[in-house]
C-alpha cells in the first residue's frame, strides 16, 4: 500500500532576501524619553526644577518615581526562554540525523513548481517538523560494526539496543497470537504469613517477600506490565500489607497458576511461566521477526513506535533542538530538493531560498521582450512590495458591473381554487464569474517570469524584480577588423583601330 503524501501548507512562509527588503523606520526600536526623577541638584537649592518630572527637596517623589537604587522597580516582563540542559548520553558513538520522507519531498517540489514562488529552506523545514509524518529520525553509529548496533522489530519497526529488550517487546505484542494460556489449580501455600508485598503502581498481590515464588512473580510482573522500568526501581515501589483479608485473597490467587502452550505443533510443549515462554519465543520465533541494522529510522511522532528506554530522552531532546533551529533537517532537505531539480540561492544575510529557477536579471534594453512582459517588469520595478492582486488591477482592471434597475414589486393575484396549481419552476443557477482574458494573460506572463527567474514571488504574493548584478560581466571585446585592399581591376585592352 503506497504511503500517502502528507498535507503541507507552504503559504505561511513570508521571507525575502535582503536586496528585496525595503528599509523602514518602523523596524527601528522606539525608545521612550527618559523620565528624570532624580530631584534637584545640591547647588540649586529649593528652586523648582527646570525639567518636568522633578520634585522639590524633601518632598515626596512623584507617582512612579523612585529614590535611590534600592527603590528601583523590578523587571516583571517576559523572560528569555530557558534552554533545557541536554540529558546524559551514555552512547558517544550514537549519531542522530533528521530526514524528510519521500512523500513530503514530493509535496514540497510539486507546490514550488506549480506556484513558481520562492520559499526559505529553513521555514520549509519548520513546517515539516510540525507534521511528524513528514520526517524520520535516523539513528546510526560512528564506528562500523559487522551486524549493526540496533535491533528492529518488524511488527512495529521499534528500535532496541539489546536483543533481550527487543524479544520482550515482541513477546508482549504477539503472545496471545502464538501462545494460549490455561489456568490450573495447584496446592495453596502453607505457613503463617503476617505480611505480603503489593505493587504500589498496579495493586498486584505478590506474596510474602520470603516466599519461594515471590521473585518469580515479581519478574513476571515486570515482563508483562513494566518492561521499560528497571527491576530495582520496581522493587522500591512495593508496599507491605498486613490486612488479614488481603492476605487471604493472596492465598486464593496463589492456589491457581497459569501455564502456556504454543499454538503451533501437534504436541505443544507445556511452559510453566512467562520466563519459560520468553526462552521458547527467543529460540523459535524471535529470529524471524528481528533484524540487525546499521541505520535505524524512527518516525517523527514518538507515539507511533516504541524505542529503547535509554534512547527516548535523547530523541526527545533532539526533537526540541531541531524545532529551535532545524539545521539537520534542512541539510537533508536541501539534498533531496536539489536532486528533484529545484534551485537554491542565498541572500545578502546568508539566508537560503529555494525556487523553481535561479533568479537572474532581465535587461529590457538589451533583450527583446513582448510589450506585456515589459509592462509587468516596469510595474514591479516602479512600485516596491507590489502584490499579485495589485499588479492585476493595474494592468488589467475589472470594470464594475452596472447597477441593476430597481423593479417595483407587483402583488400577485391569489390563486383560484378551481385553477390547477402551476408547476414549480426551479430557481436559475447562479451565474459564474466570466473569465477575463486580459487578466489571464497577465497571470500566464507572470508565471513565465517567475519560472524563468526574472521575477521573485513570495508566499504572500509580493513581487520583486531581480536587480542588476553588482559586478556585471564585461562584454567581450570584438577583434579590430583590418581593412583589406580591394583587388585591382583588370586592365581592359583598348580596341585596335586597325
Amino acid at each position: 500500500m503506497p504511503e500517502e503524501a502528507p498535507s503541507l501548507d507552504l503559504s505561511a512562509i513570508d521571507f525575502r532576501p535582503s536586496w528585496a527588503k525595503e528599509p523602514s523606520s518602523s523596524d527601528a526600536p522606539i525608545r521612550a524619553p527618559r523620565e528624570d526623577n532624580r530631584g534637584p541638584r545640591p547647588d540649586r537649592g529649593d528652586r523648582p526644577p527646570s525639567r518636568p518630572g522633578g520634585f522639590k527637596r524633601g518632598g515626596p517623589p512623584r507617582k512612579g518615581g523612585f529614590r535611590g537604587s534600592n527603590d528601583r522597580p523590578k523587571f516583571s516582563g517576559p523572560r528569555r526562554e530557558e534552554i533545557p540542559a541536554p540529558p546524559p548520553n551514555p552512547f558517544p558513538w550514537l549519531r542522530i540525523a533528521f530526514t524528510a520522507t519521500p512523500p513530503a519531498v514530493e509535496t514540497v517540489v510539486a507546490q514550488v513548481r506549480q506556484t513558481g514562488k520562492t520559499f526559505s529552506l529553513f521555514d520549509i523545514a519548520r513546517i515539516l517538523l510540525r507534521n511528524p509524518a513528514s520526517y524520520t529520525i535516523d539513528l546510526s553509529s560512528a564506528p562500523k560494526q559487522a551486524e549493526g548496533p540496533f535491533h528492529v522489530a518488524d511488527v512495529d519497526n521499534s528500535v532496541w539496543l539489546s536483543r533481550e529488550a527487543a524479544v520482550r517487546h515482541l513477546l508482549h505484542k504477539k503472545r496471545e497470537e502464538l501462545y494460549r494460556a490455561e489456568t490450573v489449580e495447584i496446592e495453596p501455600p502453607k505457613g503463617n504469613f503476617p505480611v505480603i508485598a503489593v505493587c504500589g503502581m498496579s495493586g498486584v498481590l505478590l506474596g510474602p517477600p520470603n516466599h519461594h515464588d515471590f521473585e518469580r512473580r515479581l519478574r513476571d510482573l515486570q515482563r508483562e506490565r513494566f518492561a521499560r522500568l528497571d527491576f530495582e526501581t520496581l522493587r522500591s515501589r512495593l508496599k507491605m500489607e498486613r490486612d488479614p483479608e488481603v492476605i487471604e485473597k493472596w492465598r486464593a490467587e496463589a492456589s491457581r497458576a497459569t501455564v502456556y502452550y504454543p499454538r503451533e505443533g501437534e504436541n505443544p510443549e507445556k511452559l510453566s511461566d512467562l520466563a519459560a515462554v520468553e526462552r521458547h519465543f527467543a529460540e523459535h520465533y524471535a529470529p524471524a521477526h528481528l533484524k540487525f541494522v546499521d541505520v535505524a529510522p524512527v518516525p517523527g511522532d514518538p507515539k507511533t513506535t516504541a524505542v529503547d528506554s535509554a534512547l527516548a530522552p535523547l530523541l526527545n531532546y533532539a526533537r526540541t533542538e531541531e524545532e529551535r533551529f532545524p539545521l539537520r533537517l534542512a541539510q537533508s532537505l536541501s539534498r533531496a530538493l536539489s536532486g528533484a531539480g529545484l534551485r537554491f540561492h542565498k541572500s545578502g544575510n546568508r539566508t537560503t531560498f529555494v525556487s523553481a529557477s535561479r533568479p537572474r536579471y532581465l535587461n529590457l534594453e538589451e533583450q527583446a521582450v513582448s510589450d506585456s512582459i515589459r509592462k509587468i517588469i516596469e510595474a514591479i520595478r516602479a512600485k516596491k512590495s507590489l502584490r499579485r492582486s495589485q499588479l492585476l488591477d493595474l494592468l488589467a482592471p475589472v470594470a464594475a458591473p452596472p447597477a441593476e434597475p430597481v423593479v417595483p414589486a407587483v402583488a400577485e393575484p391569489a390563486p383560484d381554487a378551481a385553477t390547477p396549481e402551476a408547476e414549480t419552476v426551479p430557481p436559475a443557477p447562479a451565474a459564474t464569474r466570466p473569465s477575463n482574458p486580459a487578466r489571464d494573460a497577465v497571470v500566464n506572463d507572470l508565471l513565465w517570469l517567475t519560472h524563468e527567474g526574472y521575477v521573485v514571488e513570495y508566499s504572500d504574493s509580493r513581487l520583486e524584480a531581480v536587480p542588476p548584478p553588482k559586478n556585471p560581466p564585461k562584454p567581450a571585446v570584438a577583434e579590430e577588423s583590418v581593412p583589406v585592399a580591394a583587388p585591382a581591376a583588370e586592365a581592359v585592352p583598348e580596341p585596335n583601330p586597325s
